[in-house]
């Protein structure tokens, strides 16, 4: 059975409808995006291992980053892709204890979401931290060939620092109808903002992009893709 949101039902004569006629307001087509905020992570200490790694690989790889750090990912199954920069290459890395006060988390949280049936095991899982320091930002993109994509915030600076945008994923179906994007979809993109413990899960599919940094602090950000299907 599918996760579906019940119907938001407008009855007759009411504050919200004035009018005689009953109107049921129906859900097609959900986007979940599923906001968790983690408070038993010790952060200062998981920023020192990022800081780190980054010293050990200084270069990283560049995907969608732009004028930021971004690590090699880490695998569970290196041999097997799952949505991550080299489909089909032998260039993912085994799965160190960097990110384990993260990944040690993730099976309980996604066995609580509302799916049905429950997730009860990561198949395989690619992880990778990104450093954006001032002018930094990732441009447009989704990540094809895994199930659910995530983000987790380590570090961030007071101030705006790149918030994380989430495109419409209809957006190609409703160019033109401004109507409906205006009124009622809240516009192309829908932004959220990063604070420090919160973690987004979503589609993997989902295009996203992360604004620039335009603080003198560095934004650091753990992103990894998970295989469950």
């Amino acid at each position: 059975m599918a996760f579906i949101l019940p119907n938001h039902e407008l009855k007759a004569r009411t504050k919200y409808n004035s009018s005689k006629y009953d109107i049921s307001h129906q859900l097609l087509f959900q986007t979940p995006l599923f906001e968790i905020h983690i408070d038993d992570i010790d952060n200062r200490q998981l920023e020192k291992n990022i800081y780190k790694l980054r010293d050990e690989s200084e270069d990283g790889v560049l995907k969608s980053n732009r004028g930021g750090w971004h690590s090699l990912e880490q695998s569970l199954n290196p041999e097997q892709y799952c949505g991550g920069q080299f489909e089909n290459e032998e260039k993912y890395h085994p799965m160190d204890d960097t990110f384990k006060p993260l990944t040690d988390k993730l099976i309980d949280i996604l066995h609580n979401l509302p799916f049905e049936p429950k997730i009860d095991r990561i198949n395989n899982m690619t992880i990778w931290a990104m450093i954006n320091k001032k002018g930094s930002y990732n441009t447009l993109h989704n990540h094809p060939g895994c199930d659910i994509a995530g983000v987790y915030y380590v570090k961030v600076p007071e101030g705006d620092c790149g918030n994380i945008a989430f495109s419409d994923p209809r957006e190609s179906y409703v160019f033109g109808n401004g109507f409906m994007v205006s009124r009622y979809s809240g516009g192309e993109t829908i932004p959220r903002f990063p604070v420090e413990g919160n973690m987004y899960l979503f589609p993997a599919c989902l295009h996203h992009a992360v604004d620039p940094n335009l603080t003198d602090g560095d934004r650091i950000a753990i992103s990894f893709n998970l295989l469950l299907s």
